[in-house]
């Protein structure tokens, strides 16, 4: 079963990695050499509409543990948690694995999907849909829109992101129902209470038509944020990410513009929902808040603390991006050479951050409270 991370806009679906600890400790490193692998697939995996009981998949092994088990990355970017016991049937040749093109990508997209579904390709993106043309082409240009900006961004940090290895794929699913029935197969429960998620493991985003415009903006640039910064190398799937960290850069740059004819313009505007929230918090703010929103990600796992946790999350990181750049990209570019399941302790976080801001928390935590008294 996944584990879910969620928040009013959308989710991240990060499937558990079920290895034993021990074992994680004594991994591969990973193989240049392509793995085919033939393993029994979850009851839940789909193809056209009906369960593959098994399913054979061409990739490289990302993290290989001591028991046998695979964290293996196919050639469409997806991976897959294989474990040993699912395994069928394993073989390896001495080819470098090249990735589908975006071409190949929209022909697999239209093998997996039922009847119903067409593909509308940009530059940068492949978006699988069974809705309107008019509107998913409004989609297209909003992440196209985003992708410009968010590559321009980081040049502005001197930081020179390389572009993604896979082509990017949405699902643009013509209204609630069809989103229930299909994210209800990928993550559960928690596609009842949201707009849109990007999945880890398939590395897609899925989203779907609906009439409050104002929030369908922000999610559609909030997951595709994720899927973004997950594919250019700013963070590395199944690395240790602080949430406070994956979703402050998406609410950063969310917000949306009604005076823009897209209704999204620009990077960093002051996203109003959070701010709002996060002065609805203040008042009941524990003096240890920052200190436990950086150590561990338990705030965003409960509905009683989440809200309060992504206003911070968002509070820190705009506070950090208009004050603090430097070492904020320095922080970022650390949190980036994270190797796949290994995790930090909560000292190690908070050390990380206190060591490349120079700075110590109850200073930041002070300068924080007073920066954001000025926002509006």
């Amino acid at each position: 079963m996944p584990l879910l991370i969620f928040n009013n806009a959308g989710v991240i679906a990060i499937p558990v990695f079920l290895f034993c600890t021990a074992s994680l400790a004594l991994v591969a490193s990973p193989a240049v050499a392509v793995e085919t692998v033939t393993f029994e697939s979850d009851k839940t995996d789909l193809v056209n509409g009906a369960p593959m009981p098994t399913r054979t998949v061409n990739g490289e092994i990302l993290v290989e543990a001591q028991d046998g088990g695979l964290m293996l990355q196919s050639d469409d970017g997806r991976i897959w948690m294989i474990q040993p016991d699912q395994i069928l049937k394993r073989e390896s040749d001495d080819e470098v694995m090249r990735p589908l093109t975006a071409d190949q990508m929209a022909e697999r997209m239209k093998e997996e999907l039922p009847d119903g579904f067409s593909i509308y390709q940009t530059a940068h993106y492949v978006i699988a849909h069974n809705t309107s043309d008019a509107y998913v082409k409004q989609v297209g240009l909003l992440f196209e829109q985003l992708y410009k900006g968010f590559y321009a961004f980081w040049k502005n940090q001197r930081w020179r992101l390389p572009e993604p290895k896979f082509p990017l794929v949405a699902l643009v699913l013509a209204d609630r129902d069809d989103f229930l029935k299909h994210a209800g197969a990928e993550v559960g429960d928690t596609a009842q209470l949201v707009i849109g998620y990007y999945h880890l493991s398939s590395n897609r985003m899925t989203t779907f038509n609906m009439p409050n415009l104002e929030r369908n903006v922000a999610t559609i640039i909030h997951e595709a944020t994720h899927q973004l910064a997950y594919n250019c190398g700013l963070q590395r799937r199944f690395a240790d990410n602080p949430m406070w960290v994956s979703e402050g850069l998406a609410m950063f740059f969310e917000s949306p513009d009604f005076q823009s004819a897209s209704r999204w313009r620009g990077i960093g505007r002051v996203n109003q929902v959070n701010l709002k929230r996060w002065r609805d918090y203040l008042p009941t703010r524990p003096s240890n808040s920052i200190v436990t929103l950086l150590s561990d990600d338990d705030r965003f796992r409960s509905s009683d603390t989440a809200t309060d946790a992504y206003a911070e999350s968002w509070a820190l990181t705009y506070y950090l991006l208009k004050t603090r750049r430097e070492e904020y990209v320095e922080y970022l570019r650390q949190l980036s050479s994270g190797k796949p399941m290994a995790e930090l302790t909560a000292r190690e976080r908070l050390e990380m951050f206190e060591e490349t801001f120079g700075t110590p928390l109850v200073e930041i935590d002070r300068a924080l409270l007073k920066y954001m008294r000025r926002v509006r």
